[in-house]
């Protein structure tokens, strides 16, 4: 389908505007420009497997399209827009959309729409429901954002819409599904990663390097929260927050080292002979009476009846502890044992 403004008499072209405008791009309003006789509008659409295809050519105007269908519904679409040509400016974005820009909108939402010059573009409107079933996996329909269209997928993807759009017409019909499938799949991977998942990988990141430096710091009886805080460069509320999804906070996640560090050494033969404090402060601990309170809550046994069972033959397995080898834990006791005897 192919429409012009020029068809439309001087004194109606906004309304005829604006009516065609809504059947291409659901719910649209059309601000009245500066000077009406002089606006100029064309658009030409070609549907594609479900989607559509639309190329515009307008005017400077202003426009909007109010919020229609629900997120929660299959019937609202998502806007792929590519400017091959002008400016345009967003609400959302500080930055106008310039030649050669992409970026993605949804009909469920609202979107204040300036276009500052002539502008030419192409937009694939993707009903979400059809998304779904090219992309099972995505249970959630992606935000509205802008589109990196210079480099990487998103490149593919830009030059990918150009190529639709000039060569659609002679694209037969058999080929759409694969042609809409491909389009649909490299929206999928150009699309941004959400900032919430940025940020929860990069919390995730900073907290095995946490899990690392405790794992290689916790014997050290002045392992703290603060100390660890100040060698990642972070407040002790964020590093708090950092265990706050897990089932462990800092303190009980040294606390847990140092005892499952202390049970290995204790159930070691070679360790047998070194009394409990020894094995209590090389692992951290600075009181004899706080760890044997600790060890026994952990694993229900004292110290000494943990030695006992296992010189019967009936220990009992801690859980396994993180950063700990068991290897590490012999080494531990050879270097203890020969303390003992040289000291």
């Amino acid at each position: 389908m192919e429409w012009s403004i020029d068809h439309a008499p001087i004194e109606g072209r906004i309304d005829a505007t604006e009516a065609i405008l809504k059947d291409s791009f659901q719910r649209w309003s059309l601000s009245s420009p500066a000077k009406p006789a002089a606006f100029q509008a064309k658009l030409r659409r070609h549907e594609l497997a479900g989607a559509s295809l639309v190329c515009t050519v307008t005017g400077a105007c202003v426009e909007q399209s109010p919020p229609g269908h629900s997120s929660f519904d299959d019937e609202f679409c998502l806007g792929l827009q590519l400017n091959l040509s002008g400016r345009v400016q967003l609400q959302q974005w500080d930055t106008p959309i310039c030649e050669g820009d992409m970026f993605l909108w949804r009909t469920d939402q609202r979107q204040d729409y300036e276009v500052l010059e002539r502008t030419h573009s192409v937009s694939l409107m993707i009903p979400w429901q059809l998304m779904r079933e090219h992309l099972p996996g995505r249970k959630q329909p992606p935000a509205a954002c802008r589109i990196d269209s210079h480099t990487g997928v998103g490149s593919l993807l830009s030059q990918h819409l150009m190529g639709l759009a000039k060569e659609i017409g002679a694209v037969p019909p058999s080929a759409h599904v694969a042609l809409c499938r491909t389009v649909i799949g490299l929206l999928d991977i150009a699309l941004p990663e959400p900032e919430s998942a940025t940020r929860f990988t990069a919390m995730a990141a900073l907290r095995e390097r946490v899990l690392a430096y405790i794992a290689q710091h916790f014997q050290e009886d002045d392992l703290s929260p603060a100390r660890i805080a100040a060698a990642h460069g972070i407040s002790l509320r964020y590093l708090h927050a950092l265990f706050a999804q897990g089932d462990t906070t800092v303190v009980g996640h040294i606390l847990e080292s140092r005892l499952q560090a202390c049970w290995r050494t204790l159930v070691d033969p070679v360790c047998r002979h070194l009394q409990v404090s020894a094995i209590a402060f090389h692992w951290g601990f600075n009181s004899t009476s706080h760890f044997c309170r600790a060890f026994k809550q952990r694993f229900g046994v004292s110290p000494s009846d943990a030695r006992g069972m296992t010189a019967h033959g009936s220990a009992i397995g801690p859980v396994e502890s993180a950063g700990l080898s068991l290897a590490h834990a012999k080494s531990t006791c050879h270097a203890l044992a020969g303390k003992t005897r040289t000291g």
